[in-house]
C-alpha cells in the first residue's frame, strides 16, 4: 500500500534532496492511504545540539506530541548514537523502542532487548588511550559510551586536526574500531555499527510492513538509515545541510519539530473522518 504514497510523493518531487517546510511536506501525506511509523535521530533532528551532549534535551511540546502520535497506534522508534540509556532520559516519560549507539544496542521494552554485541575490545583501555592524548588538549571533550568514545570539538572547531589525528591512531591501535564523523565529533566505535542495519530490524521484528516508514535525521551517520528506507519503499528526510541520499531536507531542528507538530494534527483528523464515516455506516445499516 505504502508503494503509492511514495510514488504519489515522489511525483511531487522532481528533484532528489529538496528543501521542503513541514506544512509542505504535511499536504503531501495527505493521501486517502494510510499508516505511517516514524523513526527518528535525536541530536540535530528533534533536540538542538549542545556542547554538553548532557544537557541536550527534547522539547516538551515535542515529546507531548510524540505521545499524541503514539496514542493512535502510530509507531515512534529512535535511531541514535547516544545509548539506550540516555535516549531513555531524553524522551522519558514515552516509551518507545530505541536503537542505540548506531544499532549496536537495540530495546523493544524493558522485557526484550537485543545481546550486547560480542567484542573482546576493553573500552576502558581505549578509554584510557584517547584521555592521554587528549591530555595536551583540555578543551576536547571525551564522552564515553558502552560501545564507542567521542571526542567532540563543537567548543574549538580549530582543535578539529587535533581530534582527527587522535583518532586516527587510535584506529591504527584497534582495527575492530571505525570512525565516524559527526558534527563536530569523531566518534570510534565497534565495526558493525549500522543505523540502515537497526531500522531493518526493528521493521522485520516489529511486523511493521503495513507502515509507511519515514526516517528523519540529520548526519552522515544518518545515510545508511535513509537508504535502507529507501530500499523499503519509504520516506527520507535529512534534517540541515550537507550531501545526503534521502529524498527531503527540512531547514533545521525546529521544521523537524513542526513537521511533528503538524504530523500529530493529521492522524488526528485522519482518525476522525475515519470515525465519522464508520459513523455513518452504521446508521445507515440501522436504517436498513
Amino acid at each position: 500500500m505504502f508503494e503509492s504514497i511514495t510514488a504519489h510523493i515522489q511525483d511531487n518531487n522532481q528533484d532528489n534532496n529538496i528543501d521542503i517546510s513541514a506544512l509542505d511536506f504535511i499536504k503531501q501525506l495527505q493521501h486517502p492511504a494510510e499508516k505511517y511509523c516514524l523513526f527518528l535521530d535525536i541530536d540535530g533532528t528533534i533536540s538542538e545540539f549542545h556542547p554538553d551532549p548532557t544537557l541536550s534535551f527534547i522539547p516538551k511540546h515535542t515529546l507531548e506530541q510524540l505521545n499524541t502520535i503514539q496514542q493512535y497506534k502510530i509507531p515512534v522508534i529512535a535511531v541514535t548514537g547516544r545509548t539506550v540509556k540516555d535516549a531513555l532520559r531524553l524522551f522519558h516519560p514515552l516509551e518507545l523502542p530505541i536503537a542505540g549507539t548506531h544499532g549496536l544496542e537495540i530495546r523493544f521494552s524493558d522485557k526484550h532487548l537485543l545481546p550486547s554485541p560480542l567484542n573482546s575490545l576493553n573500552f576502558q583501555n581505549i578509554y584510557t588511550d584517547i584521555q592521554a592524548s587528549c591530555a595536551s588538549y583540555p578543551k576536547l571533550r571525551i564522552e564515553r559510551k558502552t560501545y564507542a568514545i567521542a571526542i567532540h570539538f563543537r567548543e574549538h572547531p580549530e582543535l578539529e586536526p587535533i581530534a582527527r589525528h587522535i583518532s586516527d591512531r587510535i584506529l591504527q591501535q584497534y582495527p575492530e574500531l571505525k570512525l565516524n564523523t559527526g558534527k563536530c565529533v569523531y566518534e570510534l566505535i565497534l565495526a558493525q555499527a549500522d543505523k540502515g542495519k537497526a531500522i531493518e530490524h526493528i521493521y522485520s521484528q516489529n511486523k511493521l510492513n503495513h507502515f509507511t516508514p519515514m526516517f528523519i535525521g540529520d548526519d552522515r551517520t544518518d545515510e545508511s538509515g535513509f537508504q535502507t528506507i529507501k530500499q523499503i519503499g519509504g520516506i527520507s528526510i535529512k534534517v540541515s545541510e550537507g550531501e545526503t541520499c534521502a529524498q527531503y531536507r527540512f531547514k533545521n531542528v525546529s521544521v523537524t519539530c513542526e513537521f511533528i507538530d503538524h504530523f500529530s494534527n493529521l492522524i488526528q483528523k485522519n482518525a476522525e473522518r475515519l470515525s465519522q464515516v464508520s459513523k455513518k455506516k452504521g446508521e445507515k445499516a440501522c436504517l436498513n
